[in-house]
């Protein structure tokens, strides 16, 4: 009787003590980052400077273990990926690409600001609102995908540590999803090759690291 309820305590303070850590990186620097170009769903080159801030995080991340390494099947983000991590295993997958931008990919801030002004500012302040161009995505379209991504992986059920490298827009829906505060998604904004951490406890995750560049 005692050792049954030995096994039945231990197996308590295991699951209590369940969680995971999930390191969100976004690409580094591109070549239409500094020209301020829509990417969304086409793709631009890591720049000098991209290239150089990937590989200092890659440094201080050499030092930790994951159990599991995603990246969005954009080229910036696989460069990124390839850079931090080297020849680790990676798992890509289409549900962490950025954002679909439509008609604006490739074009200049300012040229979407004069061609769509209402929807430009709905894009940045109000982007539950924001209706977007032919063959763009709603804010609500990204929501539902990295719904997809949430369950498919688990990742409010298991423990250990994983690194994403993906989107600006993804990964801040990512973070607001993942503590149930679509508000969140507004009040922040992340640079290039920037790191956030949120650990996940019995189901309940906690912000506690956003937009690091400390690395560079």
């Amino acid at each position: 009787m005692y050792f049954k309820k030995a096994i039945y305590f231990t197996k308590i303070i295991f699951e209590v003590k369940k969680m995971l850590e999930i390191y969100l990186i976004r690409h580094g620097q591109t070549k239409w980052n500094l020209e301020n170009k829509m990417q969304g769903s086409l793709n631009s080159d890591l720049t000098v400077e991209g290239v150089k801030q990937a590989v200092s995080l890659g440094k201080e991340l050499n030092k930790h273990y994951f159990d599991h390494i995603y990246s969005s099947t954009s080229p910036r983000a696989l460069e990124t990926s390839r850079l931090i991590f080297g020849d680790e295993k990676k798992t890509s997958s289409d549900l962490l690409g950025e954002i679909a931008m439509g008609a604006w990919e490739g074009k200049t801030y300012q040229e979407i600001e004069k061609l769509a002004p209402l929807e430009w500012n709905n894009f940045f302040n109000h982007p539950f609102n924001y209706f977007p161009s032919k063959d763009g995505e709603s804010f609500a379209q990204l929501e539902a995908r990295l719904k997809v991504f949430i369950k498919e992986e688990g990742l409010r059920e298991r423990s250990g540590k994983i690194a994403i490298v993906s989107h600006r827009i993804t990964i801040r829906m990512l973070i607001s999803l993942l503590l149930n505060n679509k508000e969140l998604y507004g009040e922040m904004d992340l640079s290039s090759t920037s790191l956030s951490i949120i650990e996940v406890e019995n189901k309940k995750a906690k912000l506690k690291l956003l937009n690091s560049t400390a690395h560079y």
